[in-house]
Parts: C-alpha cells; structure tokens; sequence
C-alpha cells in the first residue's frame, strides 16, 4: 500500500504491529497482531506469531504515526520470569506489554553487519515511538527486549529519556541449573550468547584471553555470560539511579504481590487491586512460555531435580564465579532493587 495511505494514523492503528526492519529496502513491517493474538504466545517473533499478510512504510512516513504513550523496559539476562512479569503487566488499563519484538533484534543485527553508531540510534529512535503505541485505554507501553538486545539498554534509555525500567536476573546457581537442565539445547544457546557479548565487548573485562575461555566449560561460559549482564545492568543503574531497579526471579516469585504493587508504581502504571488479584489468579498461575497451569511451587520441584544431578558441577562454578567477581571488582548483588526487601 502507498505510504501516503498508510501514514494515515487511522490506517494503522495500535493492532498494528512494527515488527521488522528490511535493511535492504530501508522499510518498516507492520504486522496485525491484535492483543489476544499477542498475548497467546510467549515472544513476539516469528517462531511463534501466526504469518501474515504485512504492510510497509519508509521510515519517513512512518515517523508520521509518532509516538503516542511512554515506554517502559524490562531488561534481562534469561531464565528470570521476565516473560512473566511482562505477562502480568500486560493488561487492559494498566499496560500493552511486547514480549521480545523483533524489530529490535532487527537493530542489532544491523548493529553487527556493521551499520554506523548514529544509523543504529536513529532507527533504534524510530522502532521505539512506532513500538510506544499502546491499545486503547492503555496508558503505557512496556516492552521486554530479547536480551541479545541489552547491549543497546543504555541508547534506549537515551533515546526515551521519560523511560523508566527494571533489569531482571535469576541468581546464578538458578541461571546454570537452567542451563543444565535443558541439556545441549541450553548449553549451546549460551555459547551464542556468550559469543554475541563478546562481540559487543562485554566479557573482555573479565580478566580472561579467548584462549582461557577456549578451555572453561560449558557451564563456565555460562557463568561468565551472566556476570558479563550483571556488569552492564550495574552500570545502567549507575548511569540512570533514579530510573532503573533490579530485581531477580526468587524475590519475584516469593512476593508476587509486593513485587507487582512496586513494578506498576516504579513505571506509573494504575495496578488496583482487583487487577492484582486477577494477575495473582491468572498469568502467576500459568506457564508462560506454554500456558501449562505452573505455580511457584512446581517451579521450584522442577528446578529441584536438575540441581540435585548437577550438584557438584554448579557448585563449583558459583564458587568459582565468585571469585573471578571479586578479583575484577564487580559487586556480588546489584543495588538499587525494586523493593527495599530485597537490601
């Protein structure tokens, strides 16, 4: 359809989506993805979405849509219940949450084709006020970045200086049981995560030559990959302490409710409490990657197991990770949380 049709805001309401960047026509995808259609699946990509039909615009017609809300992030570094946070917050009245959009992956991969720093910020600019276009009668949009996308945190703050977020992590010994028990799916998914990190300079300073990581184990690698994202969340709230708090998954699941009153205040969100009762009832209660009914309890029963067969490794690895923490000085919890329970 003709740009001069679809800048027409009307043309291209808040269902559709901006879900792709085509660096080869310099256009933006917009898919329709309504809420029900969003809120079925875990992530906003499209392994999971349903193909469609989709429709384009240069990025110059498209600023023409603007901005119509604030925008709010929750960064992570995997295996956290962020997916879930953002699940919860997702609702009529309170906030249109986006689980992982791929037009941000999209960013970086022209990031790392090698796009110039101010081509990457001004698209990055523009997929944020098309992303920041909540339902109707939302009042904000919170949006869960994959995290290969966390290298870019510190320009989303930036470029969305009325942002606030949340850098969400499960302690280390959960993070390596997570990847244990997926077996060599999860071992080799932090390899590339590991290497992606690498690639952005985020591991250089951990006191190790590529040769040294050559020989750590899969689960080292791991290790290092989580502290490599608890230095760089460290540095976001340093850089932006009166906008980021950290939080991690047992805090969250152990206090839902003071965890969700907190969130919703932290971004400005209207959470009343009938809402919160319907969220403690509804998404708490769920899977969120596969909508199975799974509580905080089954979670933890699930997690029980792997740990107890990978005892031996993951301790040794969390004793290990500790120290390389404290010989290149990095702090054993992050500061600035959510709640001051977690001080």
């Amino acid at each position: 359809m003709a740009d001069n049709i679809l800048a027409n805001r009307a043309a291209l309401g808040a269902e559709w989506l901006a879900h792709r960047f085509d660096e080869t026509t310099g256009t933006i995808r917009f898919v329709d993805y309504d809420r029900q259609m969003r809120g079925a699946v875990p992530f906003l990509t499209d392994d999971h979405l349903p193909p469609r039909a989709f429709r384009s615009m240069t990025r110059e017609a498209a600023r023409v849509i603007g901005q119509v809300a604030p925008v709010h992030f929750i960064f992570h570094s995997g295996f956290c219940c962020s997916t879930l946070l953002t699940a919860c917050l997702d609702r009529p009245g309170l906030a249109s949450g986006l689980s992982e959009p791929m037009i941000l992956n999209d960013v970086v991969g022209w990031r790392m084709r090698g796009a110039s720093p101010d081509s990457v910020m001004s698209l990055l600019t523009d997929a944020l006020r098309l992303l920041a276009r909540p339902f109707p009668g939302d009042p904000a949009v919170v949006i869960k970045p994959s995290n290969v996308v966390n290298g870019l945190a510190a320009a989303m703050l930036a470029a969305q200086p009325q942002a606030r977020a949340i850098t969400m992590h499960a302690p280390l010994d959960d993070f390596l049981v997570s990847i244990a028990k997926k077996g060599i799916d999860g071992r080799r998914w932090v390899r590339e995560l590991f290497v992606k990190l690498r690639a952005e300079g985020r591991v250089q300073s951990l006191g190790f030559t590529d040769l040294d990581f050559l020989g750590q184990t899969d689960l080292q690698i791991a290790a290092m990959a989580w502290l490599a994202q608890q230095s760089l969340f460290q540095s976001l709230i340093s850089g932006a302490p009166d906008r980021v708090r950290s939080l991690d998954s047992t805090t969250f699941l152990a206090q839902p409710d003071t965890i969700l009153t907190q969130a919703a205040a932290h971004f400005g969100l209207p959470l009343d409490s009938d809402q919160l009762a319907q969220i403690l009832a509804g998404p708490l209660q769920r899977n969120s990657k596969d909508g199975r009914r799974f509580t905080a309890a089954d979670r933890a029963a699930d997690y029980d197991g792997s740990r107890t067969a990978h005892a031996d490794e993951i301790g040794k690895v969390v004793l290990w990770t500790h120290e390389v923490a404290r010989s290149v000085g990095l702090p054993a919890t992050l500061g600035a949380p959510l709640t001051p329970h977690e001080a």
